[in-house]
């Protein structure tokens, strides 16, 4: 949709068009700098995330070995059981944090950040369109 320019009858709207241009580029620009850093905490927390759930694997791995080991007493046997169901709890919880930063989350993310870029490119067209407008009108 082209924009018509010609209700901007003076500098003096062009200018305070123009403010109020660049006061929502900021805001949108302000947007995408979160969305940067959003980013890199998700992508940090993925990265934690899964070497936290290598080790709890480890650590269940191995009751699973000794819980399967014959002759092994009744306290260690109790102990090794409450152990394991714990990190049950922990991968469980460690799983659901990285679902958190792929999947549904993380596309949706992406959807917001192609919007703001919309309107950044969108909202510098208007504003380089009033710069336009305004060198044709009257000093």
């Amino acid at each position: 949709m082209a924009l018509d320019f010609s209700s901007l009858t003076d500098r003096a709207t062009c200018d305070a068009a123009t403010a109020e241009i660049e006061f929502e580029l900021n805001t949108f620009n302000a947007r995408e700098v979160v969305g940067d850093v959003a980013d890199q905490r998700a992508t940090r927390t993925k990265t934690s995330t899964a070497a936290q759930l290598a080790k709890v694997n480890s650590k269940i791995a191995s009751a699973d070995i000794l819980l399967a080991t014959a002759g092994i007493d009744a306290e260690l046997l109790e102990t090794t059981t409450d152990e394991r169901a714990a990190l049950l709890v922990q991968q469980t919880r460690l799983i659901k944090r990285n679902r958190l930063a792929t999947g549904l989350a993380r596309f949706l993310a992406d959807v917001d950040a192609a919007q703001v870029e919309a309107q950044v490119a969108t909202l510098t067209a208007i504003k380089d369109g009033i710069a336009a407008h305004r060198a044709t009108l009257p000093a």
